[in-house]
C-alpha cells in the first residue's frame, strides 16, 4: 500500500501506506493499494504481432528471415479493491523462439523492414517450424487521478504460433542461348 499526503495546497505527495489530507484534524486516513505484476498480467494485454519478410510463410533455406513486430503502449482501465485505476503498459523487450532451437532476444529492437532490416534468422534446416514472439511488458499505474507509480515487476504475453515452411532450393547450371 502507498500512503498519499494532500498538501495544502493541493498537491498529493507520496508517503507511506495511508492517504490522509493534512491539516484535516482527525480525519480518518484511507489506504489504497498497489498495482502487482498479477493486476499488470490481469488486464488483458495484447500479443505484440509476428510480422515476417517474406509475409508468405515460407522462407528459403541459409537465406534470412527478416523478422519485426509493432505495438506501443497499451492503456486499461480497470479496479482494484474498489478503486479506479489506470494501467499503462509499454514493451521493453522481445523475445523470438524460431522453432529450431534458436532464440532472438531478449532485444529492445522491435525490427524493422527491408531494407533496413535490424532483426533476421537464418535457418539451416528445410521443414516446418512454428515461431512465437514473447514480449516483455513494463507497467505504472494511476490511482483516482494521482500521481503515476511504477509496477513492480514485468509481466509477459506470447504470440500464437506462426507457421514457418523453410523450403530447400538447388542449384541448376543452364547453358546460355547461342
Amino acid at each position: 500500500m502507498t500512503t498519499w499526503t494532500k498538501g495544502l495546497d493541493g498537491t498529493w505527495a507520496a508517503g507511506d501506506m495511508q492517504c490522509v489530507a493534512a491539516g484535516n484534524g482527525g480525519a480518518a486516513a484511507v489506504t489504497i493499494p498497489t498495482v502487482t505484476v498479477a493486476d499488470l498480467q490481469r488486464v488483458g494485454l495484447p500479443p505484440s504481432p509476428v510480422n515476417l519478410q517474406p509475409g508468405t510463410g515460407e522462407a528459403l533455406l541459409n537465406v534470412p528471415l527478416i523478422l519485426t513486430t509493432t505495438g506501443g503502449t497499451v492503456t486499461r482501465d480497470t479496479t482494484v479493491l474498489g478503486f479506479p485505476v489506470t494501467i499503462r503498459a509499454t514493451p521493453v523487450s522481445w523475445t523470438w523462439t524460431l522453432g529450431d532451437g534458436a532464440v532472438v532476444g531478449p532485444t529492445d529492437d522491435p525490427g524493422r523492414p527491408y531494407p533496413h532490416q535490424t532483426l533476421t534468422h537464418t535457418y539451416t534446416a528445410a521443414g516446418d517450424h512454428a515461431i512465437t514472439l514473447t514480449t516483455t511488458w513494463a507497467g505504472e499505474y494511476t490511482i483516482a487521478g494521482l500521481p503515476y507509480r511504477p509496477v513492480e515487476g514485468t509481466a509477459t504475453t506470447t504470440s500464437a504460433p506462426v507457421a514457418v515452411h523453410v523450403l530447400a532450393g538447388r542449384n541448376v547450371l543452364v547453358a546460355p542461348d547461342r
